[in-house]
């Protein structure tokens, strides 16, 4: 057993960013933010609503989609 505490729960509030928007946002690395293609959830084949991949939370995203249309 370790003294840690527990990790905090998850909200509603919380978002999950990609490997790239997470690097991106630091200094120096924000041409790689561009690079994050996780712009729409990827469903389990026949896994009944799991996500293989969930979509990136960063709100950059929905910019970058509505440019698209």
């Amino acid at each position: 057993m370790t003294d840690r505490p527990p990790p905090p729960a998850a909200t509603a509030d919380d978002v999950t960013l990609s490997a790239e928007c997470t690097v991106g946002r630091q200094p120096g690395y924000g041409t790689v933010h561009a690079m994050c293609n996780q712009t729409k959830d990827i469903p389990l084949p026949f896994g009944g609503g799991l996500l293989l991949q969930k979509r990136c939370g960063c709100i950059c995203h929905d910019s970058r989609e509505a440019d698209n249309r």
